[in-house]
């Protein structure tokens, strides 16, 4: 099952135009932001909508109390790579799924958190759109950034993820192109399916355990009403 994790829809009334067109191009599922209040909903399109949510905030006590809020009902959390200390707090929380990379700022990943974001399972989120919506000195900005960010990420083991950016359905990209863009930023092929088809997937399965009634923490889960089973 293959999910574009990072989709932009304006409003409700567009969401079956993404879906229509993510189902046709090979996806199973999207994931939006900001929209919806449940965590997932099906579309007749036969697409599962996943809500997401974009964390943006000028401190630590800001971002921690936005993360506190959304996380008990969101499937997907981003933040956006920002100044050192507090990008590095991020990583450092399990709450957070991905770690957003801006191209229109100046901030970059540092090996020291990707080597953090490594151990907690927080992954390099790389959206495309701003690729391909630009061109000359600017496009080629972004592309050294893009490629710089996955280099330091994929050097310290820390996940990769490649999403659209898409704000309208024409911008969605079939997970095909997504590897081509990929391998295009230095990713090798057994990476790049990881960051299509196999890291997303993961994540959203591993919240949508997390949500549910059965979970209790990391490698813990209920088997029986007042029973817990350790997993191996």
């Amino acid at each position: 099952m293959t999910v574009d994790v990072g989709v932009y829809v304006p409003d409700m009334e567009k969401i079956s135009s993404f879906g229509n067109i993510a189902h046709q191009i090979g996806f199973k599922g999207i994931a939006i932001t900001g929209l919806m209040d449940q965590p997932f909903r099906q579309l007749a399109e036969e697409i599962t909508v996943y809500r997401r949510v974009n964390i943006t905030g000028k401190g630590i006590n800001s971002l921690r109390k936005q993360i506190e809020r959304v996380r008990k009902n969101t499937i997907i959390v981003a933040v956006q790579l920002g100044s050192i200390d507090m990008t590095n707090w991020v990583v450092e929380d399990k709450r957070v799924d991905f770690l957003t990379l801006d191209p229109s700022k100046d901030y970059k990943l540092r090996e020291t958190t990707a080597s953090i974001a490594s151990n907690s399972a927080t992954a390099l989120e790389i959206q495309i759109a701003p690729l391909l919506n630009s061109s000359g000195l600017y496009r080629s900005k972004i592309l050294k950034a893009y490629r710089e960010a996955v280099m330091t990420a994929v050097g310290a083991g820390m996940g990769v993820v490649l999403s659209s950016g898409a704000t309208h359905p024409m911008g969605l990209r079939s997970p095909l192109a997504m590897m081509h863009i990929g391998m295009l930023l230095g990713i090798d092929r057994p990476l790049v399916e990881r960051a299509v088809h196999e890291l997303p997937i993961y994540i959203i399965e591993r919240n949508l355990k997390k949500l549910s009634t059965e979970f209790v923490s990391s490698g813990v889960e209920i088997v029986q009403r007042g029973r817990v089973h350790e997993k191996e």
